[in-house]
């Protein structure tokens, strides 16, 4: 049996600025959070628990991401089917009254003591596992329509839809935007690219018409000012934050509209972020996001496995989607949806998911990269191969004259 060679380093890239965006994230929940956690009966008025679950979090998130930078496509593969089960059955579950937990009237967690898990960040993860693996084995799937999309239409439908219902669009947003990237990757044609993009445009178009309230949002999203207490007081207060940073900020933990935006450390952290280190800070982390993107893009580009390559690709695009929607949520470029800036944003499910994320991602490099130390071994002889190749050259140009005299 074939000894499986050990697995190379990982992306030095991808690690830094995961690292960084980390530390980032769990400053930020404190500075966005302590002053209102100081003052709450829920937190037992202690200005650091928000800080010290988002900490555990990231311990936890650590470890989960060395360890499926470990993993093989194989092992990624065997899991993939079970994942995308259980994420189906979670989301029909959080839906039943009694078993998940609302708020606000949306369903998309279950408590279990002391955390919530959130189903719809295990199935965002799951989609790009089999949507990698599908595309990766019929490689002639996507260049041409037929009976054979029911099953993958079917399944990811399904897993968008669950979301939507629950309802999430931000989030099933995100896991669209995902497939239809990893579509293109695979090689799609681009007519049928235009036609799914027609499609799923016209079916947001129709979710927001047929829901008030979100009819409500792009209203308020429109001018809101015509509701400054109601549903235009949290973009109102998120304008002024971004406005009133500056070019420097107004400090570390000196920012006043953190006090004011209901969502301050989880769906609109970027606004305190802003407020407190300005412009300069919100483009520098900015910046992270896409050196992350591009450190992503680029190991896919050099992954020779198409499995691996759509996995970048998949997971790169999660991160990279969700930190687009939620800058132009709290920049209101665009209506509001909950959807987490990706490792910054307070809460569990959502930064171990990005983690599990990364380590996929780190788990593709690794792949790369013991492939070019191999080539590099090779090449240098430093496994003995080169030498046994030239010495076995040698004998052959010494035996040639024989052979030429012989012959005539």
């Amino acid at each position: 049996m074939r000894k499986e060679a050990k697995l190379g380093t990982p992306d030095v890239g991808v690690l830094g600025a995961v690292v960084v965006l980390l530390i980032v994230g769990v400053v930020m929940v404190f500075d966005a959070s302590y002053a209102k956690t100081g003052d709450a009966k829920w937190a037992n008025f202690d200005t650091w628990y928000m800080a010290k679950r988002q900490l555990v979090y990231a311990v936890v998130g650590l470890g989960a991401m060395a360890w499926v930078s470990t993993f093989r496509f194989s092992r990624l593969i065997k899991i993939t089917l079970s994942l995308i089960c259980i994420s189906i059955v979670m989301l029909f579950a959080v839906m039943i009254p009694g078993v998940g937990h609302t708020v606000n009237g949306a369903y998309r967690w279950f408590n279990l003591g002391p955390i919530r898990v959130q189903p719809s960040e295990i199935a965002k993860l799951a989609t790009v596992l089999y949507l990698a693996g599908l595309f990766s084995k019929r490689r002639r799937l996507v260049r041409r329509i037929s009976g054979e999309w029911v099953g993958p239409v079917v399944i990811v439908g399904c897993i968008a839809g669950l979301i939507f219902a629950e309802p999430d669009l931000g989030t099933a947003m995100t896991i669209v935007g995902t497939a239809y990237i990893m579509l293109m990757a695979a090689g799609a044609m681009k007519r049928h690219l235009f036609g799914l993009a027609t499609g799923a445009c016209g079916l947001i178009g129709l979710a927001v018409l047929l829901e008030p309230y979100r009819m409500q949002r792009v209203w308020v999203w429109l001018n809101p000012w015509r509701d400054p207490y109601g549903d235009g007081y949290q973009i109102i207060h998120s304008l002024f934050a971004l406005g009133s940073g500056g070019v420097t900020g107004v400090g570390l933990c000196l920012g006043r509209e953190k006090l004011y935006i209901p969502a301050a450390s989880t769906d609109f952290i970027f606004a305190t972020l802003a407020e407190e280190i300005g412009l300069i800070g919100g483009v520098v982390l900015l910046g992270a996001f896409l050196f992350l993107v591009y450190r992503g893009l680029d190991i896919a580009r050099r992954s020779k496995s198409t499995y691996g390559n759509l996995l970048a690709v998949g997971v790169t695009s999660i991160i990279g989607l969700q930190a687009v929607i939620n800058v132009a949520v709290v920049s209101a470029s665009i209506p509001a949806t909950g959807v987490p800036l990706p490792f910054i944003s307070y809460g569990g499910s959502s930064l171990v998911s990005m983690m599990l994320a990364a380590g996929i991602l780190l788990a593709v490099s690794r792949q790369i990269n013991v492939e070019l130390e191999e080539k590099e071994l090779y090449e240098n002889g430093t496994d003995g191969r080169r030498d046994r190749r030239a010495h076995i050259s040698g004998r052959k140009r010494r035996t040639s004259p024989a052979r030429s005299r012989y012959r005539r």
